[in-house]
């Protein structure tokens, strides 16, 4: 599962505010994670990994978030617009799978490393956002 390990910064980003607001995130919120979190905001995510253990560490103008987790252990979390949620990290195949749910809430999203580029693949409410990442 190395193809996701390192630090990755985004490039491109579509549909990701129509995605925003079919899994709930208010108004405001969708504001400025499209300030902070879309193409041209210099946001990056790194991935580190010791054995089951991993560190994703979001870093944006809003400021630095870092998430530990255990794969295949569903883990009490929140989502970046404060809403309190579970979320599980699986591997499948080569990819980095994450799940989030919580009460009349699911989503998932998926990344797959190829290279130097990191394709994100978000999925709920019934909407797809597609998300690309380069290598830094």
């Amino acid at each position: 599962m190395t193809s996701v390990l390192g630090k990755w910064k985004i490039e491109s980003s579509e549909n990701f505010e129509e995605y925003m607001k079919a899994i709930g995130v208010p108004e405001d919120k969708r504001a400025n994670a499209l300030k902070y979190l879309s193409a041209g905001s210099d946001m990056t995510q790194e991935f580190k990994a010791d054995g089951d253990n991993w560190t994703m560490t979001t870093v944006s103008a809003a400021g630095e978030k870092t998430l530990s987790f255990t794969i295949g252990k569903e883990e009490d979390s929140a989502t970046l617009d404060g809403r309190p949620i579970k979320v599980l990290f699986t591997i499948d195949g080569d990819c980095l799978v994450e799940k989030q749910t919580a009460d009349g809430f699911e989503c998932s999203h998926v990344r797959k490393g190829d290279g130097n580029t990191l394709t994100m693949t978000l999925n709920g409410g019934g909407q797809t956002c597609a998300r690309k990442f380069s290598k830094v």
